[in-house]
């Protein structure tokens, strides 16, 4: 293999470029940009004939006639050109949870997303499922607009097929609104089956257990890790032939038959917690068997906010109003009825109560200045807390920091201007960087002691939080976003 990596944790050596083109890290175009760029794409792919354009940002999957079934998850969902899989910023993933209705047990699949005109690098495993499965899937992108479509080029508002499996690719029913990098089919279902096996003891949820400092670990929606667009995309993983552009699930048997091919993945909010940080720290993510590599457990974005929904203490770090992924893609404005459509595609409650609060410990608001101090309460301990592991890890982005640790440092800083948060009356992030605007030192101040790149502490008890002073919500798109953002570009974490 190109990229060496025990099957449950993801080396950062992983995000190694499948193809020497630069990794968009999400570039991603405006909201409104992306609605012209989406009918450019929708008559792109009608000609099976057009060539791959590595600078292409927006891309399209097709699914199968039947996706939520054992036939549908193993057949190829196909991406369209002039996108591929062998470019990093087009990269597309897809994964599956399942829960059998009769004993409560969750299990994860990864359907393949090939490229069109191409055949899997080897053939996918047919999950076996159990009787009157309930499933779901989500998608994650490396780029900056994914939609779905079926094989007739209708997209969610449009397809009745897509419509029976219940996917949601933006704002359901205003045509060309979008997520971005993320859509699902049937999670509202899936998740509201999976919370009543919870509440019937059929399913259990293990503990989230203790870091190495004594800290209860933390998970998707803890403000230690969350940024301005949480809970997105997922931890899934394919093999890559860069020469033929053959992607394939990636399994034990697929890495031992093709030892040349490429680890490529979804480094997501998911992937993040699961993959990199909670293995520096003493943690374990909540996992689940793999049905497509028979004896591996898996952690998916499902897991991962099935487990955040039952455990996850006050403050919650839930999807805000400001996300900009729950801003209208044409007018770049805050939506209730988006953030609440994708709330409900992550296992969260939707929106009650004042958009205006100063003051949300459940994240129920989704209102900007709770999420923006829970941010600058929660995150900095955490980060000088662990500074000694996280600086000697290499960095999932060069372009946002020169290691893990500035990397978190500069994604947060970078996740409060997104957002739109007024300024903090302290901010105890302070990062210098280079030309390109990397971090390349980050020095944290908390109750007037300061971490610098060389000197780590143990995580401070008792941090109080740094208010903003205002309660303006923010209400317009700035253009480039996500949450490993940097300077408003779209990043993959």
């Amino acid at each position: 293999m190109k990229v060496s990596i025990i099957a449950a944790v993801l080396s950062t050596a992983a995000f190694a470029h499948a193809e020497n083109v630069p990794r968009a890290w999400g570039l991603k175009a405006t909201r409104t940009q992306s609605v012209s760029l989406t009918a450019a794409a929708t008559a792109v792919n009608a000609a099976p004939t057009v060539a791959l354009n590595a600078t292409v940002v927006n891309c399209f999957v097709t699914l199968p006639a039947n996706p939520l079934s054992a036939e549908g998850l193993a057949t190829p969902f196909i991406l369209q050109p002039p996108c591929s899989q062998s470019v990093n910023g087009q990269q597309s993933f897809a994964e599956a949870a399942i829960l059998d209705p009769a004993t409560g047990a969750l299990s994860i699949y990864h359907p393949l997303i090939i490229d069109a005109g191409t055949t899997p690098l080897a053939p996918n495993v047919v999950p076996n499922l159990p009787p009157n499965a309930m499933m779901a899937l989500w998608f994650g992108f490396n780029g900056g607009v994914l939609q779905l479509q079926d094989a007739n080029g209708l997209t969610t508002n449009t397809s009745p097929t897509l419509k029976n499996a219940n996917c949601v690719n933006g704002l359901p029913g205003v045509a060309g609104d979008v997520f971005g990098q993320v859509s699902w089919c049937n999670a509202q279902a899936f998740f509201a089956a999976a919370n009543k096996a919870i509440a019937a003891g059929l399913t259990v949820i293990p503990p989230l257990g203790t870091d190495t400092l004594g800290n209860p670990c933390p998970t998707s929606r803890s403000f230690e890790i969350t940024d301005a667009c949480p809970s997105d995309n997922v931890p899934t993983q394919y093999l890559l032939n860069p020469v033929t552009r053959q992607t394939s699930q990636d399994t034990v048997a697929n890495r031992a038959a093709n030892a040349n091919a490429t680890v490529i993945n979804n480094a997501s909010d998911e992937a993040l917690l699961a993959s990199i940080i909670d293995p520096l720290i003493g943690c374990t993510p909540f996992q689940a068997p793999s049905l497509d590599n028979p004896g591996v457990m898996s952690s998916a974005l499902a897991l991962s906010e099935i487990q955040a929904n039952q455990l996850q203490a006050a403050p919650i770090g839930l999807v805000p109003l400001n996300d900009p992924d729950c801003l209208l893609t044409g007018a770049g404005t805050v939506s209730p009825q988006k953030t609440n459509a994708y709330r409900l595609g992550v296992n969260q409650p939707i929106l009650s109560g004042n958009a205006a609060a100063t003051v949300d410990p459940t994240g129920v608001t989704g209102a900007l200045v709770p999420y923006c101090n829970n941010m600058v309460a929660g995150g900095p301990p955490f980060f000088a807390g662990f500074q000694n592991v996280f600086i000697n890890q290499g960095t999932p982005a060069a372009n946002v920091g020169n290691n893990l640790f500035t990397f978190l440092c500069e994604r947060y800083l970078m996740s409060l201007t997104q957002l739109g948060c007024p300024p903090a009356a302290f901010q105890p992030v302070v990062c210098q960087v280079d030309g390109n605007g990397a971090a390349t030192s980050c020095v944290i101040t908390l109750n007037g002691t300061t971490t610098t790149n060389t000197t780590g502490t143990a995580m401070p008890s008792g941090i109080a939080a740094a208010p903003v002073t205002t309660s303006t919500v923010a209400t317009t798109n700035t253009g480039f976003h996500h949450g490993w953002g940097h300077r408003h570009r779209k990043n993959k974490y």
